[in-house]
């Protein structure tokens, strides 16, 4: 199936298609659907509970341009996400997985930064935000390493309220590190 194909089928429109991969209790999905309608939202969060609960959410809200999926992110861009059909990826604070036995866990590794680069369209975005100095030095080197990404300090993630984990990173006193890529 083709990209538009595949996005209008999921949402009954041609608008462009913004991804958030862990949307957790949706945040950033419910305030970036309702502040953009001209674009369609897609969460994606590997919690069932969380995914079901922002659906319910989604439905009370009567937001037409947003969709969940309860599954594993980089299974779901490997084998559902079209080519070339995301205008802007969003990853706010990935599990940093701390035991060195959970690494392999991590989210951002080569194979998933090659999975962005072929989902999103020429010139699109990924936006990221962690409080963990060693995520933000992962995404950094996992995404420079793709040959697909120029790190963009012109475009910032877009203005949304503190997700649960960014609130007790801060109550905490740890720095937000938010860094956005370009895709060449």
């Amino acid at each position: 199936m083709d990209a538009t194909r595949f996005w209008s089928t999921v949402f009954g429109n041609d608008r462009p298609v913004e991804v958030e991969i862990g949307c957790g209790t949706g945040t950033f999905l419910l305030q970036a659907s309702s502040e953009n309608p001209a674009h369609n939202f897609f969460g994606i969060e590997h919690s069932r509970s969380h995914a079901e609960m922002v659906e319910q959410r989604i439905g009370a809200r009567a937001v037409s341009n947003a969709r969940v999926i309860g599954a594993d992110a980089a299974c779901v861009l490997r084998e559902l996400v079209p080519a070339a059909s995301v205008v802007a990826f969003h990853v706010y604070f990935p599990d940093p997985w701390w035991k060195r036995r959970h690494h392999r866990r991590r989210l951002f590794t080569e194979p998933f930064a090659r999975d962005l680069a072929r989902a999103l369209v020429p010139g699109g975005h990924v936006h990221t935000a962690t409080d963990v100095e060693e995520v933000c030095l992962l995404i950094r080197q996992t995404m420079g390493a793709a040959d697909a990404f120029v790190e963009n300090d012109e475009v910032r993630p877009p203005a949304r309220e503190p997700t649960s984990f960014e609130r007790k990173g801060l109550a905490q006193g740890s720095v937000i590190r938010e860094i956005s890529f370009r895709r060449t």
